[in-house]
């Protein structure tokens, strides 16, 4: 349960997911938490909005979406939601999730407790696999994930495990500096953040929380052919990270 003292924003960036996006995990997210959910379409070309707005209709005043008519990618999106939120100067802590629900509702819930207990903290979800969970990823999207952290931590030191798991909550002061500019990379603009947030002595305030549950969904959009896209993007932050 939140307290007065902490009003959250969840953002779920949307592109082309009128298949995808599932109703009764937003109605259920949204009856286990206080915090607000932004359905954030990012100029889809599919039936999205629409749908979007008729869950946010059924599900109430607490479910909004944010409609951009033009494609910007997961990264400006998220960049771009962030900001407009911090722009309505309601919200204590801001973050986002995927909109498949690749985190389950649960563990959604789970974070926004520690992060509750940690209003300070800025709280992000790790895939790690531990005895007894159930962290379900494909080997290709674990291997390619397992070599940007590796190569990214030699280069930075940022400490982190999981940089791109899509689980992330931000107090408004952190969320500030972190989304402070758009970002140049698209597969790995988690790793501007913690880059930002390192630059500003911030790293030491995150906690990095195991996810007990997690699942690759039908439909992702990172495949092989990617890879060569996010070593491109690799080389950007290697050249011009700091």
């Amino acid at each position: 349960m939140l307290l007065p003292m902490q009003k959250v924003a969840i953002i779920i960036p949307c592109y082309n997911e009128e298949k995808r996006i599932d109703k009764t995990m937003l109605s259920l997210l949204v009856s286990l938490t206080e915090a607000d959910i932004f359905l954030c379409n990012d100029g889809s070309t599919d039936n999205t909005l629409q749908v979007l707005n008729d869950i946010a209709g059924q599900i109430g005043n607490r479910c909004v979406v944010i409609h951009y008519a033009k494609n910007a990618g997961k990264a400006n999106t998220i960049y771009k939601s962030v900001n407009d939120i911090l722009n309505r100067g309601e919200y204590t802590h801001i973050g986002y999730f995927d909109a498949d629900f690749s985190t389950p509702v649960e563990e959604i819930v789970k974070l926004l407790d520690i992060q509750h207990q940690n209003l300070e903290n800025f709280i992000m979800g790790s895939r790690v696999m531990l005895l007894n969970s159930q962290i379900k990823r494909k080997t290709y999207r674990h291997i390619i994930g397992r070599v940007i952290v590796t190569l990214v931590n030699l280069k930075f030191k940022l400490g982190v495990y999981d940089t791109q798991c899509g689980a992330k909550l931000f107090p408004v002061a952190i969320a500030k500096i972190a989304f402070s500019q758009p970002f140049r990379t698209s597969w790995l603009f988690d790793m501007e953040i913690f880059l930002r947030l390192k630059k500003n002595n911030l790293m030491h305030t995150g906690k990095e929380i195991p996810l007990q549950s997690w699942r690759d969904v039908d439909g992702s959009k990172l495949n092989w052919k990617d890879s060569f896209k996010i070593l491109r993007e690799l080389y950007l932050l290697y050249t011009k990270g700091r």
